[in-house]
């Protein structure tokens, strides 16, 4: 037997891309010719789930950029205000108004001024309109993209492609359904759409080494960040997900993102010229949901929070708007929730950065690195580790992440699964649509049921938060308030039993709710004044003067300075001239002169109530001499010589 061996065949060398992302121009209609009925059912799934929103009102805060805004209602005379200032300033009108670190988010307010530029003012549904529009082209995109990611295999079927897959769930989120009926929510539709419009231009370029199309990338993420600024994490996710998805060498990716430089430093001087500089508040916990905890308990609220994140993403049921303190509770890391989370959130991290080497390698290994990488990146801005928000967590805050769990999905099902039921499953295609059927039957159900809580006048979806959040400051006071609008005033001057029985009932609810959210934040100055309204009311019926000084002296002390609750107060101390002296004069000087004069050294809070108590009784010695004490230290020596002479000195 001859051992020599027969030389190779010469195999014919072909010039490679310069990446394996190569598919066809997205400009170009071959795309679209064989893509057009999945682009269509996508956007039609858009319009199915949220048409209804096009018969909707403004709701929540429509009112801060929108209806009240007055650079969006000048319509297009306030597009250079608008890009100009501080994106609350129309409604503030005062910079010594604005929110901490400011809002720098003018491209959605400008698209509002130019829809009420062309349509007129107090027009809603353009806005909902406009936002199912480009929900569904955001769904549209992610299919464009993920076609380039996930190419269609030979035989395969585009409606049970990985592509379509994950963005059917996407469209069906019910966790999306703030984002989409909430016309404000229009910043985060359009950040994720020029965030989507970067990453896919810096495709495109190195499937073509077309450079302009780097500019083109530039262009789209300055627009996202125009619209909100968690559109800087795709500065990370672009070269990770460049890196994941193809053989283009470090060098060249730094090259082809380089651009997005441009982009971040003409928004960084926009911003810088747009905004005041950085305004400090008083701690509240409006401002600040940790506000009393120590360093432990804040972190530990912090994963617990998180954790919640990921609960959301796979179980999203209950839905609220509201997870202010303190619906999601204070934690502590004897809970097991925070403990497991942290573990969760650290091993993730450090098992998806360890098997990025092995991403090109093997694609279960690349999806997976990715998804959590993704998750992680676009999370970390409003996760409260890096950056404090105003709350915990809200629902809208995870319309980005959320791409990285539908992909994972899509990839389980059309891509894993299929490997796992060949071995246990004579049909596991049958199996496999059945399980995408049953978790888009249950996200479309989730969605159809929340929707409608966007319409009517608002009340479902306050209706909706108090019963979810029931122990949320925010969701009290504003059912309360709720209550207090549509129904109390209604019949507040109603004289028929019926009426009167009806009154007390509505007042002891309006006064639980308002009771309560002042006991989970003693400090909301929004509902004080509410709670002065149910205390005089009740007085008005038991004329107990004792209970009503009590719950004013507990509002005092609590909202020192809160100048609309203190208004009130005093007008109400001044109807009630001639009152018992030993209940109303003992009440002026606990107020004015042990809190405001001494704990709070404010010598004009002190004098005012003081005052009030020798109008009310001018015998008062105890209370001339105080108000002689104060004037004394002001240096006032001719009101001192006054209230001398009216002692007798």
């Amino acid at each position: 037997m001859s051992t020599k061996k027969t030389p190779a065949r010469p195999v014919a060398k072909t010039a490679k891309p310069a990446t394996e992302i190569r598919r066809t121009d997205f400009f170009q209609p071959a795309f679209w010719q064989q893509h057009a009925l999945p682009a269509a059912i996508l956007m039609a799934v858009s319009f199915v789930l949220y048409g209804i929103t096009l018969g909707y009102g403004y709701l929540q805060d429509d009112q801060l950029f929108i209806w009240d805004n007055i650079f969006v209602q000048k319509g297009f005379a306030g597009l250079a205000e608008i890009f100009g200032n501080d994106s609350l300033l129309g409604y503030y009108k005062d910079p010594k108004l604005m929110l901490e670190g400011g809002r720098y988010r003018p491209l959605p307010l400008a698209t509002f001024a130019m829809e009420i530029g062309l349509f007129g003012k107090n027009h809603p549904g353009i806005g909902h309109l406009i936002n199912v529009l480009l929900y569904g082209a955001v769904g549209i995109l992610l299919y464009r993209i993920l076609c380039g990611l996930f190419p269609k295999q030979e035989g395969g079927v585009w409606y049970f492609s990985l592509p379509f897959i994950a963005a059917v769930i996407f469209m069906l989120h019910p966790l999306h359904t703030e984002v989409v009926a909430n016309i404000k929510s229009r910043d985060e539709i359009l950040a994720l759409l020029g965030s989507l419009g970067a990453l896919w231009a810096i495709m495109r370029h190195l499937d073509t080494g077309e450079n302009r199309l780097t500019w083109l990338a530039s262009g789209f993420f300055l627009l996202g960040l125009l619209s909100k600024e968690n559109t800087a994490t795709f500065f990370a996710v672009i070269p990770l997900t460049i890196y994941v998805f193809s053989k283009v060498s470090p060098g060249q990716i730094f090259s082809a993102c380089l651009p997005l430089v441009a982009a971040v430093a003409i928004f960084l001087l926009m911003r810088g010229a747009a905004l005041e500089k950085p305004l400090q508040h008083a701690d509240e916990l409006v401002l600040n949901p940790y506000l009393g905890m120590n360093l432990g308990e804040k972190w530990a609220t912090i994963f617990f929070s998180l954790g919640w994140f990921l609960k959301l993403l796979f179980v999203p049921w209950p839905l609220t708007i509201d997870y202010y303190p303190y619906h999601v509770p204070k934690s502590q890391w004897t809970d097991w929730q925070a403990p497991v989370s942290l573990i969760l959130y650290v091993g993730m991290g450090i098992w998806a950065l360890r098997r990025l080497r092995q991403s090109r390698e093997g694609e279960n290994a690349g999806v997976i690195a990715w998804s959590i990488l993704y998750y992680l990146l676009t999370i970390s801005v409003v996760s409260n580790v890096f950056v404090r928000t105003s709350t915990f967590l809200n629902e809208r805050y995870l319309f980005m992440p959320s791409v990285a769990f539908c992909v994972l999905v899509a990839w389980f099902l059309t891509k894993k699964w299929p490997q796992v039921a060949k071995k246990t499953a004579e049909k596991p295609f049958a199996l496999n649509t059945l399980a995408f059927g049953v978790i888009a039957a249950a996200f479309a159900l989730i969605s159809f049921i929340r929707i409608p809580d966007w319409g009517g006048d608002g009340s479902r979806l306050v209706t909706s938060a108090v019963q979810v959040s029931g122990n949320s400051y925010r969701a009290n006071f504003y059912y309360a308030n709720l209550l207090h609008q549509t129904r109390y005033v209604k019949i507040e001057k109603a004289t028929d039993p019926t009426s009167v029985a009806d009154r007390q009932l509505l007042r002891d609810s309006i006064d639980h709710y308002v009771s309560k959210s002042l006991e989970i934040n003693p400090g909301y100055r929004l509902a004080a004044p509410l709670k002065v309204q149910m205390a005089v009311a009740r007085f008005n019926q038991d004329k107990d003067l004792n209970k009503l000084l009590q719950e004013f002296e507990k509002l005092i002390y609590a909202q020192p300075a809160n100048g609309d609750m203190l208004v009130m107060v005093l007008d109400v101390l001044k109807s009630l001239k001639g009152a018992d002296p030993n209940v109303y004069n003992f009440f002026c000087h606990r107020v004015g002169y042990s809190f405001y004069y001494r704990k709070m050294q404010d010598p004009n809070g002190g004098i005012e109530f003081l005052n009030l108590g020798l109008n009310n009784y001018p015998q008062d010695q105890n209370m001339i001499q105080e108000l002689i004490e104060i004037h004394t230290a002001m240096g006032n020596q001719s009101k001192v010589r006054e209230l001398q002479q009216r002692l007798g000195q």
